[in-house]
């Protein structure tokens, strides 16, 4: 499916029952929506999916559940904290049925040297049998993805959530990790768009996504600003505003977050 890793992909919220634990019918409920709308590619355990507050066991179970119930394309965002552990959840995306992988630098130390990350990074490519993806986004790592980096590790793609465009001419992909700013980057020859409120109206990124495809440049442009004052309710909410819209969307949908979110 390697072929098919371009243009829009969500990254899938995570429903929390009023207990704290995962609601199962209500995530697999999502992703049927998802489908249901024209949505082929997602991603689980990623930003939007609240990793930093799931348990390693509970990641496993999201990427168990995606693909038992999502008959697209699903990226395993290995998100724990540590090689050791990022190791393992690469191994989880050749194992239960990913079709690529995605990782952020090293969390924590922030600074680090592009040695050490090109270090790391190398030990989990070595440990993945699907397309592996590098995920930009220093805002929240504190260590930003670099040419050099690009250059000296072997990776399929790039997630840019910081929108540093100068890094395409450096990788085979690049997807923009924006909901906002989609049609210019795609123009300049980016793979496709990462959009965290795809989660609430699929069909309105799920038909930007076929104007792209298809150059259709005017229909696009138009798409773009109505795409960009939609999302603009989000900036500052983030995930729990996300998941009151998606309430609103989908009937009985939780709203709840876990600590530090509220």
């Amino acid at each position: 499916m390697h072929e098919e890793i371009k243009g829009l992909i969500v990254p899938v919220l995570t429903p929390f029952a009023e207990s704290g634990k995962i609601n199962e019918e209500a995530f697999i409920r999502h992703l049927a929506y998802l489908k249901g709308h024209g949505i082929e590619r997602i991603m689980v355990n990623g930003t939007t999916a609240e990793f930093f507050s799931l348990l390693p066991e509970e990641r496993k179970t999201l990427l168990k559940l995606a693909r038992a119930n999502f008959d697209g394309l699903i990226i395993q965002h290995a998100g724990g904290l540590g090689l050791a552990q990022n190791k393992l959840e690469v191994q989880w995306a050749n194992e239960l049925g990913a079709d690529a992988v995605a990782v952020l630098p090293p969390m924590y130390p922030a600074g680090l040297s592009d040695a050490g990350m090109i270090e790391y990074f190398n030990a989990l490519e070595a440990e993945a049998e699907v397309p592996f993806i590098l995920y930009n986004f220093p805002k929240h790592a504190g260590n930003a993805i670099t040419p050099k980096i690009l250059k000296e590790v072997s990776h399929f793609a790039i997630k840019d959530s910081a929108q540093d465009f100068e890094l395409m001419k450096h990788t085979p992909r690049y997807f923009v990790g924006t909901s906002t700013n989609i049609y210019e980057p795609v123009q300049e020859g980016a793979a496709g768009f990462v959009a965290a409120t795809g989660n609430v109206r699929p069909e309105l990124y799920a038909a930007m996504d076929m104007l792209v495809v298809a150059a259709k440049v005017e229909d696009a442009a138009v798409m773009q600003r109505e795409l960009r004052a939609y999302s603009a309710q989000f900036s500052a909410g983030g995930v729990p505003v996300l998941k009151q819209a998606l309430s609103r969307k989908l009937a009985g949908y939780p709203t709840n977050v876990r600590c530090p979110l509220v």
